[in-house]
């Protein structure tokens, strides 16, 4: 291998011409070796001449051999030299393939050239029109035939360094209002109708802006993203004042409604803007920015504009910290239940309990549900920390069941819990795992989930109502439901919110609208549950009203497990002491 390798080296580093010659010279050698044996041999075989008595003196054979090996490497030198200048001119004609015709191509000496040269200006010009093609691809929106993602990232990286704060750059990320809504009337062909006509509004409202504002879109580039989503890179914003003024200008051009096949939609624009380099010096950033923005828009209103700052930033980290450390809470099964006791007015006794949702942290320290029960429904962890509260609920109810306490225990199931996990095998499993029989486990849903999909709770809980599984409406009267619908779904127990229980020594309303909801209880053969009882005279008002049972400050604040038995014991030992002093 290393000889073979040595012997490319050698023919590598030849012109065509010298390897011709070097050739020749070998063949020369080798032709007139064999024409002196072939002679030598005759001359032995049959005129019985000796070996060693040439036909002529070995000077002279040395001069013929070497006039041989120069006629022959010379002649092979000039023709493959001749034959050289006819490749590389052909090789010039194939470096020209800008056309489909190629021009010039009858010079070339050789008709299999000619056809080769052909045949590859096409294949090439082919070739750059594919390239083309796939590049407009690449860097334009199929939908709306504004630039894409790839193609404003790669504008922006050429252009932000310029940026500077005496000539600011301005980065908006634009979002469409209530889109998912339109998308569900027009399906989707209709859809794709209609994020070209909101490609066309921007551009054009953009196109219409009046001096010294339009000064600030010189550069400018507008770039249609993923979904509903676009972006405009202004390389010159000016200042902060014309920023403004153009994203008021998109607020109004958004406000007409759009007619697509026949259909009037409304949909109106919010984005998120950032000034470089102020609040960013990269495109990610820019991206980053905006986008914490154009949230906080969500968060506050809805809609509208908002300038990105630097607040944002130390949000975002402090929640992206947060959800780290909810994600090891998770793992380390740190979400504990502690139990608020319900009470019955017509006996006094606790019958039962509401499970919360606690974080305590291995240091002790204790987070509020408030802070991060939104995060864990943003996150999706709601629906693990769901189920470590379920069957942390079922495994003290067995322990109170053990101690001789008939006290049921009420589990929480949260929007995304109910929409994303099969709750049905879920509560069953538990059920089994943890020896609690059915009849002593309720689960509470709020009213807007039973009235966004009705049929899915009705699914769900009919399974489990067989078994004995009770089903609570939380929070009612808060949602603004359909009452008819809610008759018709499988409640056992309507919680009253504790909103119109605190109310009830302020609101003139609100003992009227108590009453209208024990009204409809009693109607409908329901439990009621008090929320948020905290003095005796609420309680007595809801007791004269014929209010079930209630829960609240009045009675004990949510206790853990050893505290709640602690409590039963104690509530069981009064109960008796009462009853025995009547």
């Amino acid at each position: 291998m290393r000889k073979l390798s040595q012997i490319r080296r050698f023919f590598g580093s030849m012109t065509l011409p010298a390897f011709a010659a070097f050739a020749g010279a070998i063949a020369a050698v080798l032709v007139f070796s064999a024409v002196v044996m072939l002679e030598q041999s005759y001359r032995v075989l049959v005129e019985g001449k000796a070996w060693t008595e040439l036909a002529s003196p070995p000077e002279v054979m040395i001069g013929l051999m070497l006039m041989s090996l120069v006629v022959s490497s010379g002649a092979s030198f000039l023709l493959a030299r001749s034959f050289q200048r006819v490749l590389q001119r052909f090789l010039a004609y194939l470096d020209d393939t800008t056309s489909m015709r190629p021009r010039g191509v009858e010079s070339v000496m050789f008709k299999e050239l000619r056809r080769l040269r052909v045949a590859v200006t096409r294949r090439v010009s082919h070739l750059r029109r594919e390239n083309e093609r796939l590049e407009r691809i690449a860097y334009v929106d199929q939908q709306t035939g504004l630039p894409n993602t790839i193609a404003l990232e790669a504008y922006i990286e050429r252009k932000l360094p310029y940026a500077s704060f005496d000539a600011p750059a301005a980065f908006f990320l634009l979002d469409l209002d209530q889109f998912g809504r339109a998308a569900e009337r027009l399906g989707s062909l209709a859809t794709n109708s209609l994020l070209n006509s909101v490609g066309e509004r921007l551009t054009g409202c953009l196109a219409h802006l009046d001096a010294p504002v339009a000064a600030s879109l010189e550069g400018s580039m507008v770039a249609a993203l993923h979904n509903d989503q676009f972006a405009i890179f202004l390389p010159n914003a000016i200042t902060r004042e014309s920023v403004s003024n153009i994203a008021r200008s998109i607020r109004v051009a958004f406000a007409q409604p759009f007619e697509i096949n026949g259909q009037s939609i409304s949909v109106g624009m919010s984005g998120g803007i950032v000034m470089a380099p102020e609040d960013a010096d990269t495109a990610q950033k820019l991206f980053r920015h905006a986008d914490l923005a154009l949230q906080q828009v969500r968060q506050e209103s809805a809609s509208g504009f908002r300038y990105f700052s630097p607040r944002l930033n130390r949000v975002a980290r402090g929640k992206y910290m947060l959800e780290a450390e909810l994600r090891e809470a998770v793992a380390a099964r740190e979400f504990k239940a502690v139990f608020q006791p319900k009470v019955d007015f017509a006996t006094g006794k606790i019958v039962g309990c509401e499970a919360l949702a606690r974080w305590q942290r291995a240091n002790g320290k204790i987070i509020s549900p408030a802070a991060f029960i939104p995060l864990a429904e943003e996150t999706g962890l709601v629906n693990q920390i769901g189920e470590q509260i379920l069957e942390s609920a079922c495994e003290c109810a067995v322990v109170w069941m053990k101690e001789g306490f008939d006290v049921s225990v009420a589990v929480n199931v949260s929007p995304r819990q109910f929409m994303t996990v099969d709750l049905t095998n879920l509560v069953l499993e538990v059920l089994k795992r943890t020896g609690l029989p059915p009849g002593r486990l309720e689960l509470e849903i709020t009213e807007s989930m039973a009235v966004s999909d009705p049929t899915k709770v009705d699914r769900v809980m009919r399974p489990l109502r067989a078994l004995g599984v009770k089903l609570a409406l939380d929070d009612f009267g808060t949602g603004h439901s359909n009452l008819s619908m809610l008759t018709q779904l499988p409640f056992d127990v309507f919680k009253i919110d504790r909103q119109f229980v605190s109310a009830l020594d302020a609101d003139r309303q609100a003992p009227a609208i108590v009453e209208m909801i024990l009204a409809m209880a009693e109607t409908l053969g329901l439990k009621t549950v008090a929320e948020g009882v905290e003095t005796d005279r609420q309680a007595e008002f809801l007791s004269r009203r014929g209010c079930s049972m209630a829960q609240g400050f009045l009675y004990s604040p949510g206790l853990p497990q050893e505290g709640f038995l602690e409590l039963l014991r104690g509530w069981e030992t009064r109960s008796a002491t009462s009853r025995k002093a009547s």
